[in-house]
């Protein structure tokens, strides 16, 4: 199985980037990823205004799929994610939903240990390890990797996890994916602007995805499906990702979209992705037993 290294990333989503990597369709390859910073962080002395953002989000790419061309769907299934021994949080007053609140940055450095991220001598947190950053070329136009968008990018979203698949829209031929900033555990949110942010590998196929039809991202775990928006405000995003999985229940269930709607009012969950990037992230997710 290949190994695809940290060593060539980028750190904005442009049809201008070059793929650095071509996997044929169906390939299982071993993404290597850094952390958010860089894999900067030595010590708790480095504090989030020391970072710059120019070195923010690095994503592994990008990665270009033999045969798949501009307008196909992309199915990025996530097969296992492996967490370095080590993780690092930061908040700021630069930083998160609170920001205003906070009185001086801090950094926790923060131990992986089985199956915990080790927050301090009685405090264990289950881990929920998940892709942070996934994105291909947009269609026009240059998006730093902290950015989110139709294209994917920064989507903070704990449901591209391990078993999960990640479908994309795609407006380049090859699709050009790229991948980085996996969270070891984070919360629906991410209110302080960062998750355990760890190097990783990744264990991954890239597939050229035939039955669905995508302007958004859009994830499928192994019990539910789960639509993706993004916008300048959480109402907007939530409108869209509502949007989505209603008319996604309408054509897997060959009903109209008022049926579909009222299917998803009583049986499908509205939630927050993050609310700390440039755009704030909404999903809407429905079990796989109603479709």
């Amino acid at each position: 199985m290949r190994r695809l290294s940290s060593k060539k990333t980028i750190h904005s989503y442009s049809r201008k980037n070059r793929p650095a990597y071509t996997v044929a369709d169906g390939e299982r390859v071993v993404v290597e990823t850094m952390d958010a910073f860089s894999n900067q962080i030595a010590s708790s002395r480095t504090t989030f205004e020391d970072m710059d953002m120019a070195d923010v989000n690095p994503a592994t790419g990008p990665i270009a799929v033999e045969g798949l061309v501009a307008g196909d769907v992309l199915c990025v299934s996530i097969e296992k994610i492996k967490c370095g021994s080590r993780g690092c949080i930061m908040c700021s007053p630069g930083l998160g939903l609170l920001a205003s609140e906070v009185r001086r940055s801090r950094t926790k450095l923060v131990l992986i240990r089985k199956g915990k991220a080790v927050l301090g001598k009685d405090l264990e947190i289950d881990l929920n390890p998940h892709v942070g950053v996934i994105g291909v070329s947009p269609p026009e136009g240059e998006f730093p990797t902290f950015h989110v968008g139709d294209f994917g990018g920064n989507l903070d979203t704990v449901e591209a996890c391990q078993l999960s698949k990640v479908y994309l829209p795609t407006f380049v031929d090859g699709g050009d994916v790229a991948l980085g900033d996996v969270h070891a555990a984070m919360g629906d949110g991410e209110v302080c602007g960062t998750g355990v942010e760890v190097s990783a590998e990744v264990t991954t196929r890239f597939l050229r995805c035939d039955d669905l039809d995508l302007k958004r991202p859009m994830i499928e775990t192994p019990t539910h499906w789960v639509s993706f928006a993004a916008a300048k405000t959480l109402d907007e995003a939530a409108r869209l990702a509502t949007d989505d999985l209603v008319r996604f229940i309408s054509h897997r269930r060959g009903i109209d979209f008022e049926e579909a709607y009222m299917i998803a009012s009583v049986a499908a969950d509205l939630r927050i992705s993050q609310v700390v990037d440039p755009q704030m992230a909404a999903k809407m997710m429905i079990s796989k037993r109603y479709l």
